[in-house]
């Protein structure tokens, strides 16, 4: 009998929390957009991405393999591995992340003049350095229960987080008048909202039974803790950055070609925003779902790892495959018949739902990819996985940088360089999961 009830509600959950954290974010931003205006905006925009960037560090790999290294030791009922690996990683994720906002507070300076091309600015900067260390805290507590399986905490932690952070900043709104300070005061509320969640998970931490009440780990402990952490959480991190670079590289490469194919400059970024504002948000739209499951999938496989449990491993991963793909193919079809009539409905733009129902196909791979992922992470193929990526991603840049410049073909460059890169590593992707089930029989 497949034993998945875990899985199935533990997915279910963090779907209806992310819903839930969605639908208030996406109010959340239509009231900044009023109270701060377009300018205001754009000054958060441009400062939270670069908060972004500055934790990517500490909040990809690391999370992710704490979150299935607890999961194996749980399922060995070894509470002082346990105690160790996450008292370890959360010294390491605490001490990088300080350096990180140390840097950045003492650059600020540097930092606005090169971001907002104001040093007067800098005041912005310093107020997200507490946020990196918050964030990456936060990441750790959060993938600590997620490894136990037990995701009820997290998940009131995250709504707790975006409902105390909105909260704080329309009390303050209410008292602040100098519209200048206006983008400054969602920025602290980031750190406000952290603080909140971080609070909600410590409390429960104190009554959790699988934590030794002992946050003193020896040298050796640590040591050790710090190479298992690292061995899964480098080539995620890697992965990370490399993909951040090449997106980072195509939405500059992008333009640029489309010039060379004889669009003027204004019309190729014209294009490029409608395929990236309004065409990806709905692309992406079923990792909600996807992206609760393989959350959950990574210690549900895991900790099945060390006791050879084989057949309920193939059970969970024919499961979140036929999930996913469900999805995935679902949301194909519908973008592919009703794309044009979607996006005229929304944007009033008929030319996103032409590039919309061309993507459709990518759909299906894009979120399959996710979840195969996910499965080789817990698997122990991280190195194949972030490898079969990199060959992805670069296929998708050759396709950028050759095809775009053509006249006859443009900006579908870039979409036949999506869907093919999709495609190719969903083909990779698989026959690394066939072989390591070859393996098991």
């Amino acid at each position: 009998m497949l034993k998945i009830p875990n899985l199935v509600y533990s997915t279910f959950l963090l779907f209806i929390s992310n819903f839930i954290v969605r639908i208030i974010g996406f109010l959340y931003k239509i009231f900044l957009s009023k109270k701060i205006g377009a300018g205001g905006l754009g000054i958060f925009h441009i400062i939270f991405h670069f908060l972004m960037l500055c934790v990517s560090i500490t909040t990809t790999g690391i999370p992710v393999a704490l979150n299935s290294l607890i999961s194996k030791e749980k399922s060995l009922n070894n509470k002082h591995n346990m105690n160790v690996l996450f008292i370890s990683t959360l010294y390491l994720s605490f001490f990088i992340s300080i350096f990180i906002s140390m840097f950045v507070s003492l650059n600020s300076k540097f930092i606005s003049l090169k971001l907002l091309h104001s040093s007067n600015c800098q005041i912005f900067i310093l107020s997200i350095a507490p946020a990196i260390s918050l964030i990456t805290i936060s990441n750790i507590l959060r993938s600590y229960y997620y490894g136990l399986k037990k995701v009820e905490i997290p998940a009131i932690g995250q709504i707790l987080e975006q409902v105390s952070r909105i909260l704080f900043v329309i009390f303050i709104f209410s008292y602040i008048k100098k519209t200048a300070f206006y983008p400054l005061i969602p920025l602290i509320g980031l750190s406000i909202g952290e603080i909140t969640n971080i609070l909600f998970i410590t409390i429960n931490l104190i009554k959790e039974p699988n934590l030794k009440n002992n946050y003193v780990i020896s040298l050796k402990d640590f040591y050790m803790g710090i190479i298992k952490i690292s061995k899964i959480a480098f080539p995620i991190t890697f992965n990370r950055v490399f993909t951040v670079v090449i997106q980072s590289i195509s939405s500059i490469l992008i333009p640029s070609r489309l010039v060379l194919s004889g669009l003027k400059y204004a019309n190729a970024m014209k294009i490029y925003g409608t395929i990236t504002g309004m065409v990806f948000p709905f692309l992406f739209l079923p990792f909600t779902v996807t992206s609760a499951l393989v959350v959950n999938l990574i210690p549900s496989i895991s900790q099945e790892i060390p006791k050879k449990n084989y057949k309920l491993i193939n059970q969970k991963i024919f499961f979140s495959i036929f999930l996913t793909s469900f999805i995935g193919l679902s949301g194909s079809l519908i973008y592919m018949f009703f794309g044009e009539k979607i996006c005229y409905l929304v944007y009033n733009n008929i030319l996103a739902g032409k590039y919309l129902k061309l993507i459709s196909i990518s759909c299906f791979f894009t979120v399959l990819n996710h979840t195969l992922s996910g499965i080789l992470h817990a698997i122990e193929k991280e190195y194949r996985a972030t490898i079969n990526n990199i060959i992805g991603l670069l296929i998708q840049l050759l396709c950028i940088y050759f095809l775009i410049p053509i006249k006859t073909i443009n900006i579908y460059g870039f979409i036949y360089g999506f869907i093919s890169s999709n495609i190719i590593i969903f083909i990779l992707h698989s026959i690394t999961l066939f072989k390591a089930q070859k393996r098991w029989v």
